[in-house]
């Protein structure tokens, strides 16, 4: 790799650039290094422009014609091998397609299976590499295929595959809008005033289907924009009327009314738009992509518009078919929710409620797998620490001395154990393995458990049963033993990280302060409440948490690459509050009628006063909840990979084609930054964790590198994540065989008879896992990012409320160096959470020689581009420069440091 390109040295012996995001299949060891040696010194040592990428371009001439020899004669003979394979299927391989596609609901399957099928091979595990290839090959320009998750893609090929029904329903629009306009040409070539032809004043009826459905848009969008205005970057504002909400929801702030119902074939009109929009399953090349601006052409109602995404969200909030406010990355991103455009996902979500209906009624038993295997807490203080408002409890925290001993203590870290009553395989866990996780989004919460289920046998409160993950340690943070135990706690203290701020005094002055609350709408009162304060704290208890906090930075310590970790963290842009009614409103995608939506949700965001861009370091009380929390991580991992227990292992790989080390670095970029700059931007923090490695998960134990752990998972969550669910199945397995065989009997077995996953079936979930993951990932950045835009546009266009007219803003990452398409520079906005903002160039900039990573420059709102998530802002003055010294890491010496650092 040069930078972010990669290198190919293709069969023609050319070779060209490409970004490693866009390669999405790769045959391991297909080479070995002492073949690919001689070939090395002749490659490129610069990145390309842009516009040579993915362009091949000839080997220098002077380079001996045997140096490629051996690698070109494997590579045609890989080649000839996939050309033969795909003539002797060519019948099967054409129409792959319609071999496994559903007819009606979209599937996901791997590579391998779709090659299985394709080529009649049933075992899945016999394809070989060459097969696999030439099918991704086909699949690959296929419009009908889809990588699940670009991102992930190389490392877990998995395929989106559209329903036959959908294929036939885009035909049908292509032939319907082929159609209309010829009608339209004919009726404008024919007739000197189109306005009065017999085209126009033709009976909705008889007339073509995107015909009748430009003609009832029009009227729609007519009507909107009475209520509604809108902007050419696709930004939709609020409306000029108040909700007047209905007596069964008096609470609600917006109201919603059926305008016009679409019929069948209007329908099948609005779901492509849809799929282009929402979903993002039209790829960009083909015919079906160019219906999309042809069909935003034929509705006529946005001229000087780009004809682009953006137009068409625009189109389908101006009809209703969405709400004016939709966040639309839970479309997008693809986040496995309960909603009626995800059937299957909405059933299994209504067979675990009535499940949970029996299991809580109040004579129901609710069985314990390990009741009788559990230790008793009793009086020892268990401190959840979670934010006002939390709606699971999943982990408590407790300090316990030793007789005699004063510098060693034991730490537990209690987590909810819901696992010993839900069954694998039952229709709660059913559910809880396709969401994978409780989804956090600011306008609706969608639990992966039932919250009656939670709320009344499970989140930590007194009599609760719990699995704890205990460490012996001394003041030093070194472990002398750890274990695992099952148990009840009793005396349970909540309370918030704020409060213990206030109690200790930890990090009084070093927070962000809260400079302001912004709201927009009708000012509602918030559902957030804060438990603890009902609670004083007592001396001997404040005295504990305060030997917690000293036992969690003594651990921070052991770990000897904490540095690492440190910069790995980046602070969180605080999530809005939405309301919309009490209840909450999920995604209101309704293709069967046009809706009017009169009213707005509130939204209110709290815009602190955020710190330099460097300064990722978490303060005191998250400091050590952290620690306890990856200390359980470390301990779980540790005895399950004694017992060679399979389970969601996360570690770190490192990419072997950054020739630097994470060492170097750091001493050649890193910490020549942090000493002139006194911190590290961003750009340098993301360069530096790539070389420390990704995270990946296995079903065997490796090493957590950014951690500095052996072995690591993740176990103090399962009432909100799955793969925590699978932890605690087998570890409750394994302690109950233990408890039948003998404590520790377990240690080196290679016997897994007795566990409810068997290796197969954990690594079989780990790429759902990982890619379900990135996705929530995404979506929970992009709905907070996604709400914060909409209240800076309704505040700053329509002054709904008060906004500074400059803001302070520091440059983070600048074009060249990520070769940004919109060619602009981001930068943090102090006044606002620091969150990104684009710094437009003009001659201001230009005057100081355009920007530089560091600089802090004084600017205002340009606009507010909701549905892309950008803020746009004009720079008026720079504040503060960074030396000369620094500047020259700002023309991509950063990367390409990957390569040419000194391995010294």
């Amino acid at each position: 790799m040069v930078g972010n390109q990669a290198q190919f040295y293709n069969v023609q012996g050319k070779w060209l650039h490409r970004p490693i995001q866009r390669v999405f299949h790769t045959i391991p060891r297909m080479f070995s290094l002492e073949e690919l040696e001689p070939l090395l010194p002749y490659l490129p040592t610069e990145e390309v422009h842009n516009d040579a990428l993915d362009k091949l371009h000839v080997m220098d001439a002077s380079i001996p014609r045997s140096v490629g020899a051996n690698l070109l004669m494997k590579l045609q003979s890989f080649h000839q091998a996939s050309a033969e394979i795909y003539r002797d299927h060519l019948g099967r391989i054409d129409r792959v397609h319609s071999l496994v596609a559903h007819e009606f609901q979209r599937r996901e399957l791997s590579l391998r299976e779709i090659t299985s099928i394709v080529l009649q091979k049933p075992d899945v595990d016999s394809l070989t590499e060459v097969e696999l290839y030439t099918v991704h090959k086909i699949l690959i320009k296929d419009p009908k295929f889809r990588p699940q998750v670009m991102s992930k893609h190389r490392t877990y090929p998995i395929w989106k595959i559209n329903p036959l029904v959908q294929i036939r329903n885009y035909e049908k629009v292509k032939e319907w809008l082929r159609e209309h306009l010829e009608v339209v040409i004919t009726q404008a070539t024919y007739s000197k005033d189109v306005s009065n032809s017999t085209y126009q004043n033709k009976d909705s009826a008889h007339l073509n289907p995107v015909s009748r459905f430009v003609r009832k848009a029009r009227n729609l969008i007519q009507e909107s924009r009475v209520n509604r205005k809108v902007t050419t970057y696709g930004s939709i504002g609020p409306s000029d009327q108040t909700a007047i909400p209905e007596p069964a929801n008096a609470d609600a702030v917006v109201s919603v009314s059926t305008l016009v119902a679409f019929d069948p074939e209007e329908r099948i009109i609005i779901e492509y738009l849809k799929d282009w929009v929402l979903f993002n399953h039209i790829p960009r090349i083909g015919s079906t992509w160019s219906l999309s601006p042809m069909l935003l052409r034929a509705v006529g109602m946005y001229e000087g518009y780009d004809l682009t995404l953006s137009t068409g969200s625009l189109l389908l909030r101006e009809l209703g078919v969405i709400a004016p406010w939709e966040n639309e990355g839970l479309y997008a991103l693809q986040v496995r929710l309960p909603r009626k455009q995800d059937p299957q996902i909405l059933q299994l979500w209504e067979n675990a409620s009535n499940s949970v209906k029996t299991i809580v009624q109040p004579d129901a038993h609710i069985q314990d797998l390990l009741e009788d295997l559990r230790t008793d807490w009793g009086s020892l203080n268990v401190y959840c620490i979670d934010a006002a408002g939390a709606r699971e409890i999943d982990d408590g925290v407790s300090v316990e001395t030793i007789d005699g001993q004063d510098s060693t203590f034991w730490v537990h870290v209690h987590v909810a154990n819901p696992t010993a009553s839900i069954v694998p395989g039952s229709a709660v866990a059913q559910y809880a393995e396709t969401l994978l996780q409780t989804h956090y989004f600011p306008e609706k919460v969608y639990p992966m458990l039932h919250s009656n289920l939670t709320q009344r046998h499970f989140s930590l409160a007194k009599g609760r049963p719990v699995l704890t993950f205990s460490a012996k340690m001394t003041t030093d943070g070194e472990f002398l033993a750890t274990k695992v135990t099952p148990g009840w706690v009793r005396r349970i203290k909540h309370i918030t990280p704020d409060r213990i701020r206030r109690e200790l005094g930890f990090n009084a002055g070093g927070l962000p302060n809260v400079s302001n609350t912004l709201t927009v709408g009708q000012r509602v009162a918030s559902e957030r409440h804060d438990n603890s304060e009902d609670t004083p704290l007592s001396t001997s208890e404040i005295s504990e948490l305060r030997l917690l906090h000293r036992l969690g930075a003594a651990r921070r310590s052991q770990r000897s690459n904490f540095a690492m970790t440190e910069l790995a963290f980046v602070n969180e842009i605080p999530r809005p509050e939405v309301f919309l009614q009490r209840d909450g409103m999920g995604s209101a995608y309704s293709p069967e009628c046009a809706r009017r939506f009169i009213g707005d949700p509130t939204i209110s965001w709290e815009a602190r006063e955020a710190k330099l861009d460097g300064d990722v370091r978490q303060d005191d009380v998250d400091m050590f909840v952290t620690e306890l929390m990856i200390m359980a991580g470390e301990i779980a991992a540790g005895w399950c990979g004694k017992r060679n227990i399979p389970i969601p292992y996360r570690g770190t790989i490192r990419n072997p084609a950054l020739i630097t080390t994470p060492e170097a670095y750091r001493a050649q970029v890193v910490d020549p930054v942090m000493d002139e700059m006194g911190y590290v931007p961003k750009v340098y923090r993301r360069a530096y964790n790539l070389l420390i490695g990704h995270t990946k998960l296995r079903s065997s134990p490796f090493r957590h590198a950014l951690l500095d752990v052996q072995a690591y998972t993740k176990a103090t969550s399962p009432l909100r994540r799955y793969p925590d669910m699978v932890v605690h199945w087998q570890i409750q397995a394994a302690l109950r065989h233990e408890a039948r065989l003998g404590d520790g009997v377990l240690v080196g077995s290679t016997d897994d008879s007795y566990l409810p996953f068997s290796r197969a079936d954990v690594d079989a979930l780990l790429p759902s896992i990982a890619i379900n993951e990135a996705g929530y990932r995404g979506a929970a950045s992009w709905s907070t990012t996604h709400w914060v835009m909409q209240l800076l546009h309704r505040a700053f266009e329509y002054r709904q409320a008060p906004l500074p007219s400059v803001f302070d803003v520091q440059v983070h990452t600048e074009k060249v160096m990520l070769q940004h398409v919109n060619g602009e520079t981001i930068g943090h906005v102090k006044q606002l959470s620091g969150i990104d903002a684009d710094l437009l160039p003009n001659d201001v900039s230009s005057g100081h020689g355009g920007f530089r990573i560091g600089d802090w420059w004084q600017a205002r709102i340009e606009r507010v581009e909701t549905y892309r998530g950008r803020l746009k802002m004009t720079p008026i003055r720079l504040i503060q420069r960074v030396s000369e010294d620094i500047a020259r890491y700002q023309t991509g010496a950063a990367y390409r440091l990957f390569q040419s650092a000194s391995k010294e």
